[in-house]
């Protein structure tokens, strides 16, 4: 009666671990997969964060020149296509503060006490590097005009 059990037990530890070592390989290969969407999610993620700075940029470059902001901008940052979309929004003006007192100290200009603005823009920035990787990243920046300082 025992003359099988050997064989029976081998041929059962074997098909054991050849389904561990299988489930092993998947898996292995399966975050593997997973990190690898990761680093194109993020790389498309910094592109369109870079996508925002060159917003801000044709911010600055438009009122330096005295024209209208470029609200369609495309780019190529790495790999990913940026398509950037600044808007101005509205305009407030600044309340005074305390910054007033020392208008005169080390010389610093006048301070928000001596008034401003502030201009807000909405900042699209949409990157893509693939079918699967697209990142829409939306900012509010506000630019404060008005403030003399050396």
């Amino acid at each position: 009666m025992k003359k099988g059990i050997a064989l029976v037990t081998v041929i059962l530890v074997v098909a054991f671990l050849v389904v561990i070592g299988g489930l092993t390989a998947y898996l292995v290969q399966r975050g593997m997969r997973i990190t690898g969407i990761t680093r194109r999610a993020l790389t498309t993620f910094e592109a369109a964060e870079g996508g925002v700075e060159l917003g801000v940029n044709e911010i600055w470059a438009a009122e330096l020149q005295g024209r209208p902001i470029n609200q369609n901008l495309t780019t190529n940052i790495g790999n990913r296509s940026v398509t950037v979309r600044p808007v101005r929004l509205f305009v407030v003006t600044e309340k005074g503060g305390s910054l007033e007192f020392a208008a005169a100290y080390e010389g610093v200009g006048r301070g928000v006490g001596g008034g401003g603005a502030a201009i807000f823009y909405n900042i699209l920035s949409i990157a893509s590097g693939g079918p699967e990787d697209r990142v829409e990243l939306e900012v509010i920046y506000r630019r404060v005009i008005g403030i003399i300082a050396q």
